[in-house]
């Protein structure tokens, strides 16, 4: 029950403006298009805890639940009539934890969600279909921005894409060090920070970026 109560506020954001559109950067790891009733995600790799401990290897049953209603919070709070994914959805084959994924899908009926097909979403394309979801294997163009999973060798629009799994380290007094997830901005792209909780982080190098904005626990803080 505390669990629920919890996902039910949403944490703080941070207003940015990406090609004369405005968004906001969620602490749950999401974008926001207040304009187009839109929410953006990327990299929630559901079924990869159910696929460790296929293998043996002992992971906490109840991640996925936590990103699943963090993000029914996040589409409940904003009214959000369209979700787009911006690839890897799931993280492997089928097991129980994808089919769970039906009964969630279930319960959001109305929801239009867009796929960019990811380097991890390899179910054959009726299965995503059958759930009702608009699958795109070669990125989706919408306003200005290009949505990929993974930034493209050219493109025409500026891209927003995943597939980084994008952290910084931050060192504080007396060398202590913190790897925060993070959005990063640069010149053509955006890169969002997986969604998902049990997915793992790569670490950038700051210089090489325009702009980072840091996760820090309940807030999104320009930190570059």
């Amino acid at each position: 029950m505390q669990m629920a109560k919890y996902y039910l506020c949403s944490l703080a954001m941070l207003d940015i403006i990406l090609r004369g559109e405005q968004l906001k950067l969620l602490a749950e790891k999401a974008v926001l298009w207040p304009a187009q009733k839109t929410l953006i995600v990327s990299d929630l790799h559901w079924g990869k805890s159910g696929h460790f401990r296929k293998h043996g290897i002992a992971i906490p049953a109840n991640s996925q639940q936590q990103d699943e209603l963090r993000l029914a919070s996040l589409i409940k709070a904003h009214g959000i009539e369209r979700l787009i994914i911006a690839g890897d959805l799931f993280h492997s084959r089928h097991n129980n934890e994808v089919e769970i994924f039906s009964y969630w899908r279930q319960a959001h009926q109305s929801l239009h969600i867009d796929l960019i097909a990811g380097n991890h979403d390899i179910l054959p394309a009726e299965k995503y279909t059958g759930w009702q979801m608009e699958l795109h294997k070669n990125g989706l163009y919408v306003g200005p921005f290009a949505i990929m999973h993974d930034i493209p060798d050219s493109c025409t629009h500026f891209c927003i894409h995943g597939h980084v799994h994008p952290a910084v380290r931050i060192t504080g007094r007396g060398n202590q060090a913190l790897k925060l997830s993070c959005f990063c901005e640069d010149e053509e792209r955006f890169i969002l920070p997986a969604f998902g909780n049990f997915t793992g982080t790569h670490l950038l190098q700051p210089d090489e970026h325009k702009h980072i904005y840091v996760i820090a626990e309940q807030n999104v803080i320009r930190w570059k």
